[in-house]
């Protein structure tokens, strides 16, 4: 791009466009910006994976696609180096040689355009009509949050004694009226004991963590509430051990799911949650954006992100003097980049009355800005750590997170006393990306912070707790379905000719080889089928390099697309879990084949059986490459506990029932 000069008046001259942000989020609009369907001519170009994402229609990489400026293969790779360095889709695409700064500066100008034309909000013309809290409104009301969560947990805790007293009944204990009373302090007990684990606090433990801590607590009322009945003395208060345990039962259940419930219905409400501020517009700090957006649920909701490095900002930024903060524009040139057309339509779209006026003139009429902020997700990066302690105060932001932790120990411990004064909860991710996440301790060592990270798959009884939940929940399961998988059988037998069932070797734990068993879904030519397929066509050859399968893959029946979209091909893996060679849940049974693309990662998933179920089946499957698959799997050994699996395994099912499969 042209040469970038700092102005000391909120204006961009006649003539001038902004420069593409140069941070990586700029390439993602606001949130708010309505959808637009990418065309035919879009969906036939872009890479399998750029398809499959949740589209908003005017993320840069889809313009550029529409407009035929960029190949997908460069798509592709841009976005791969986004993701690994971080940066701005545009520059990067400019640097790489896929496009020239023309496009990027055309290809901004629709997206303003598009935004424009359905009403969405934009952040950098609030800042310039409000300039005071830079045009940033926080919507999060953490107190109606909190009161949701807790109203839920008593609705659950009184639904358990409602079906406690249910069967009671049916045992033909009657109704009872004690039981109705204790539950009052049961609830006032599990509250406390809630409040008092952190269960609402305003970022929500992870789902594993979330379902430890409920039972756990719940566990400890009830137990406490059994030991009181069998010390009381009074025969008419006793309550039958049934009913607790009953109670006990549906509480611990009821909780938990209520609770899931409650966000997925809420959390993407503009009142769910606590505003943060994200400290950092760097890589760390784009994740960190990407996944409190993805995931309402976890309570914090990014309102700003402030960095020092002017690099990162936009063409539009915020900066404190004394007192006041001023919003100021970062120009460039574009004589030759768009004609006259464009540039009166940037310069209708983009400007905005300014209630700022210059110090020559101060009667003079209000200036026109242009220019925009850069940003990650729809969240706009405003200006530098000075920015914070002002700003936090006039939008009462209480959280902050701190996410660089490429810079030294020190430097964080001086950005920590500058910034963290004004903030009661400030998060600092450290440099320990790739480390178990999933209930890991903070310890005290003689004044030195320490993480405890447990291998708990290495240890001989978290090893016998999974293959006992191995052994009686699929002994159990296998029972209750075995006339389903007999009828199953029958239908893969008459839809097609070949065997009803699969068999193929798979790597186990620390490498060792077995025949993992599936239904049939494939034609017995399947591979010729897909080697045809592939050699014909490049773009399914380019899906099938990146996923290491397809999405209507050549090769499979048509029973078989029904048993792969409920991923019931895998149920006869039941018998490898009771033979020790699989587990219910596990990282994806790999093909020796596929050693070569793992990164030298496979020492770390072959510690652990792999299973019929696990992190990848229960995400985003179909969105999801190969090294992704690969990293979800890396996680899960990391962070193994028996929680994880009870939860993936609540997931699994309600996976099964969408037909999410492939």
């Amino acid at each position: 791009m042209a040469g970038h000069e700092m102005r000391p008046e909120n204006v961009l001259p006649r003539g001038t466009l902004p420069s593409s942000p140069p941070d990586e989020g700029a390439s993602t609009p606001s949130p708010t910006a309505a959808a637009t369907a990418p065309t035919k001519k879009l969906a036939e170009r872009a890479p399998a994976f750029y398809q499959r994402r949740k589209k908003r229609g005017n993320e840069i990489c889809q313009i550029l696609l529409r407009m035929g400026a960029v190949k997908p293969d460069d798509v592709r790779k841009g976005l791969r180096l986004q993701e690994e360095q971080g940066g701005q889709i545009g520059r990067i695409l400019v640097k790489m040689g896929a496009c020239d700064d023309a496009a990027i500066a055309r290809a901004l100008l629709e997206q303003l355009r598009i935004q424009h034309a359905h009403g969405a909000f934009n952040a950098s013309i609030a800042a310039r009509e409000n300039p005071a809290v830079v045009g940033l409104k926080v919507a999060c009301r953490p107190r109606l949050t909190t009161l949701m969560l807790a109203t839920s947990d008593v609705v659950a805790i009184l639904m358990a004694g409602a079906l406690a007293q249910l069967v009671n009944v049916i045992a033909g204990g009657g109704l009872r009226a004690d039981g109705i009373l204790i539950m009052v302090p049961a609830v006032v007990l599990c509250l406390i004991g809630f409040s008092m684990q952190s269960l609402y606090a305003a970022m929500a433990m992870s789902p594993p963590d979330e379902l430890k801590t409920t039972t756990s607590t719940i566990t400890f009322v009830f137990a406490g509430g059994g030991v009181i009945t069998a010390l009381t003395q009074r025969s008419d208060f006793i309550l039958p051990y049934g009913m607790i345990i009953s109670c006990w039962l549906a509480s611990i259940t009821l909780v938990p799911i209520i609770r899931a419930l409650l966000r997925a219905k809420l959390a993407k409400k503009p009142w769910w949650g606590h505003p943060v501020v994200v400290l950092g517009a760097g890589q760390t700090g784009r994740m960190l954006v990407r996944i409190l957006r993805d995931q309402p649920e976890r309570g914090l909701k990014p309102v700003m992100i402030l960095d020092d490095d002017r690099s990162k900002h936009g063409t539009l930024c915020a900066n404190l003097k004394e007192d006041a903060i001023i919003v100021r524009s970062t120009t460039m040139a574009t004589t030759g980049l768009v004609g006259d057309e464009l540039r009166a339509q940037a310069e209708e779209l983009l400007s905005r009355p300014s209630h700022e006026a210059t110090d020559s003139a101060p009667n003079a009429p209000p200036a026109r800005p242009r220019g925009m902020f850069a940003e990650v997700e729809g969240v706009p990066v405003v200006g530098d750590f000075a920015l914070a302690p002002v700003l936090a105060e006039r939008l009462g932001i209480q959280y902050a997170i701190l996410a660089m932790p490429g810079v030294s120990s020190q430097k964080l411990l001086e950005l920590t006393e500058r910034v963290g004064g004004v903030f009661s909860h400030l998060l600092l991710i450290p440099d320990l990306l790739g480390f178990a996440s999933l209930g890991v301790p903070a310890k005290d060592v003689g004044g030195v912070i320490g993480i405890e990270v447990r291998q708990q798959l290495l240890l001989p009884w978290p090893r016998l707790a999974k293959r006992i939940m191995d052994v009686a929940l699929t002994s159990l399961g296998g029972l209750l379905i075995l006339p389903f998988l007999a009828l199953l059988a029958l239908a893969i037998r008459l839809d097609s000719s070949g065997p009803i069932f699969y068999f193929q070797e798979r790597l186990g734990r620390d490498g060792t080889r077995f025949r993992a068993a599936k239904f049939r879904s494939m034609y017995g030519d399947g591979e010729a089928r897909l080697r045809a397929v592939l050699e014909s066509d490049p773009a399914l050859r380019a899906e099938y390099e990146e996923f290491h399968k397809l999405t209507n893959d050549p090769r499979v029946t048509r029973v078989g697309r029904i048993v792969r979209k409920y991923s019931l091909d895998e149920l006869p893996q039941l018998w490898n879990v009771l033979t020790g060679e699989m587990s219910l849940v596990g990282p994806r049974p790999y093909l020796e084949r596929e050693i070569p693309d793992m990164n030298h990662r496979e020492t770390i998933i072959l510690r652990a059986p792999p299973g019929v179920t696990g992190l990848w089946q229960v995400s985003d499957r179909n969105s999801t490459g190969f090294a992704q698959r690969v990293n979800m799997d890396v996680h899960y050994v990391r962070n193994w506990s028996p929680w994880l699996d009870i939860y993936i395994l609540v997931r699994t099912i309600s996976v099964v029932l969408r037909g999410t499969g492939v």
